[in-house]
């Protein structure tokens, strides 16, 4: 298939959404060190961890769905991102309340 935009699919791989996944993964990255260096509520930190969780599943399935409609391969990078997303996002959620019951 022929794309008006060159970057929409490689070698029959869809590779459309492909920066927002490593966005989501810089932006998990910079989460985990902001609650390393900073205290942060631990239910604030939840809520932040589930929906940036929550997300990128989401933005997975979206990725499955259009892959599937235009017959393309999905790239399975995707979902080792959101795996270590969703790792990152615990680590930071468990960390924040391990930080906060240490400074009580």
């Amino acid at each position: 298939m022929t794309f008006s935009y060159e970057k929409f699919a490689q070698d029959g791989t869809l590779t459309l959404l492909d920066p927002l996944f490593t966005l989501m993964l810089i932006f998990s990255a910079l989460f985990v060190i902001i609650v390393l260096r900073f205290t942060i509520n631990p239910k604030i930190m939840l809520f932040i961890g589930a929906f940036i969780i929550l997300l990128s599943a989401q933005l997975l399935t979206i990725n499955g769905i259009l892959a599937d409609e235009l017959t393309l391969a999905d790239a399975s990078k995707n979902f080792y991102i959101v795996i270590t997303i969703a790792v990152l996002q615990v680590v930071a959620i468990i960390y924040a309340f391990v930080k906060a019951k240490k400074e009580k």
